[in-house]
């Protein structure tokens, strides 16, 4: 059996990235620069961490969210818009539609029971995207990240610039900027990746934003608008589930957990690394299937990322001690490219 999984959309949860805090210092390898000031990290923390509570509501009750997007380097015979439906209608209850070109999909929730439907299109990377930004994209600092400065404000504007270090591998020049006065999470920049929130708007004691980008190598991956407004007058049967649907949560899931999954070699001796990612499904058996590129920002790799996985193993989820599909994503480390 699968077990279908979606993240943040789907839940209606936010994609609060291991970038998180949990310690004060950070261990810095040799080579990596001056030592961390602590109190300069107490302060980015402190802003950051309002930052996430400012936008993370009180409660989530029955709502009708609508997210309206446009991807900027779509995949050949896609298009350039679509929409996202989620209609919920109290605790256990959520109607869910996703449309971009030929890809509809709906799955109903009730209790723990699921109904899914959809036109038979793969569902394209791009909706992974979408999963990851909305309805916000918040982070955490943690040991691997180093505070380096904190400007501003200028502009009514903070940002925290950070180093990140994982093994051998430095990321610098990473920021984090807030509005100084509200306290919003206006952008993350980590790498050549940026997300930016703007037209911040009230929810249920607290602030979603109401457009949100994503931008990759300098180039635009996706662009959302936001909506969400109080609803709970929806019809008799919405939320209904077929007797006849197989669709359930799982009340008792395993995750799986990596048994072979081979990195490129090196290819030159500089230490820059592209990362690549792929959403799939491990399956009953362990395999790695139904493989498709998160976004197109290095297509040059995505034939040779998805060539590589596809040779990686895994324990497999359970599911009640049952061997379970299970969806996730995968990254790929091109080194030296």
């Amino acid at each position: 059996m699968t077990i279908r999984m979606r993240l943040t959309v789907t839940a209606l949860v936010f994609a609060l990235v291991e970038l998180s805090a949990h310690g004060q210092t950070a261990t810095l390898r040799p080579g990596s620069g001056p030592p961390e000031d602590p109190q300069l990290r107490a302060e980015a923390v402190r802003l950051l961490e309002r930052a996430n509570y400012l936008s993370t509501p009180a409660v989530w009750p029955p709502n009708e969210m609508t997210l309206r997007y446009r991807v900027g380097k779509p995949a050949p015979g896609d298009p350039y818009e679509g929409d996202y439906f989620s209609s919920v209608g109290g605790h256990g209850l959520r109607h869910q539609e996703w449309h971009y070109g030929k890809y509809r999909y709906t799955q109903i929730r009730n209790g723990t029971r699921l109904a899914f439907s959809g036109s038979g299109v793969q569902t394209p990377g791009i909706m992974h995207v979408l999963d990851h930004i909305a309805p916000i994209y918040l982070v955490h600092f943690d040991g691997q990240d180093i505070i380096r400065s904190i400007t501003g404000p200028a502009g009514g504007t903070r940002c925290i610039q950070f180093d990140t270090v994982a093994g051998d591998h430095e990321q610098s020049s990473n920021e984090i900027c807030v509005d100084d006065g509200n306290g919003w999470l206006l952008s993350i920049r980590t790498g050549d990746t940026l997300t930016t929130t703007s037209n911040f708007f009230p929810f249920e004691k607290s602030f979603l934003p109401g457009h949100i980008e994503r931008w990759k190598g300098g180039e635009l991956v996706m662009a959302v608008d936001e909506a969400v407004v109080l609803k709970s007058d929806y019809p008799p049967d919405f939320f209904t589930v077929p007797e006849s649907s197989t669709g359930f949560i799982c009340p008792h899931l395993r995750p799986p957990y990596a048994v072979n999954t081979p990195q490129p070699p090196q290819q030159t001796s500089s230490i820059s690394v592209i990362n690549v990612q792929l959403q799939g499904y491990v399956t009953t058996t362990g395999r790695v299937a139904s493989l498709e590129p998160v976004d197109l920002t290095h297509p040059e790799l995505n034939e040779e990322a998805i060539k590589l996985v596809s040779t990686w193993t895994y324990t497999p989820a359970t599911c009640g001690g049952t061997p379970a599909g299970y969806g996730q994503t995968f990254t790929v480390h091109f080194k030296g490219r």
